[in-house]
């Protein structure tokens, strides 16, 4: 049978990999169940309540599991990429956000189903030749990576009494005027705004080390993965 740690590391990898909630899971019976988990802010894994995206129920210690399975959705990457280049671009085209990000990102849509394949089978350096003869730049092969995944675009997690931090966020982006701040949740997690050339960064890195995963903040609250260190 599974113990807590072990389906703490299953729930935690799907959702930062995949922004995923959905599992199959086996009980010990055989008995097998669909399941949306979390994990609270205390680190415990956690079902959702029934139609809700913010409330639910720590699972218990006791309850016996042979098995937990993320349920992915789309696993087309090309399909996928293309979902979420779009995105990116509605989302930087309302905020204003990296104009030159956008411009590439525009580039990027315009390029064939068989283009984009291609770029998932190359390697590095065949990337880098790729994009540099369409003239595309700054979509490194890892983030052209994320985007068939759904940890291509994330949310900013503001966690639980934050809010006068989320407050002064918005007011420096209204304003465009230079913000930098960072908080806990389950990382060490700052946003930063630099207004020239409308700029704006997320981080969430592990607690205390300095390390972790770097995103290019598209607005107020959505993140396009950059990288992680």
């Amino acid at each position: 049978m599974m113990n807590h740690s072990q389906v703490k590391e299953i729930v935690e990898k799907s959702i930062h990999d995949s922004q995923n909630y959905n599992f199959m899971v086996t009980m010990a019976n055989g008995d097998k169940k669909k399941m949306r988990m979390f994990i609270s802010e205390g680190g415990w894994v956690c079902e959702f309540k029934k139609r809700s995206r913010t409330r639910g129920r720590c699972i218990s210690c006791e309850e016996l599991w042979k098995s937990v399975v993320p349920i992915n959705r789309d696993t087309d990457k090309v399909r996928v990429c293309k979902r979420n280049t779009k995105s990116i671009i509605k989302y930087l085209t309302a905020s204003g956000f990296w104009p030159d990000i956008l411009e590439n990102m525009t580039k990027l849509q315009d390029l064939s189903d068989e283009d984009l394949k291609y770029l998932y089978e190359c390697e590095y350096d065949e990337h880098n030749t790729f994009m540099e003869k369409k003239g595309i730049e700054h979509i490194s092969p890892d983030m052209y990576d994320s985007l068939s995944s759904q940890r291509g675009i994330i949310t900013i997690n503001w966690g639980r009494g934050h809010d006068w931090i989320k407050r002064g966020w918005l007011n420096a982006l209204n304003e465009k005027h230079k913000y930098s701040m960072r908080w806990t949740v389950s990382y060490d997690n700052s946003v930063e705004y630099n207004p020239d050339g409308n700029r704006a960064w997320y981080s969430e890195e592990y607690r205390g080390c300095g390390n972790g995963h770097y995103y290019l903040l598209l607005d107020e609250k959505h993140a396009a993965f950059r990288e992680d260190d």
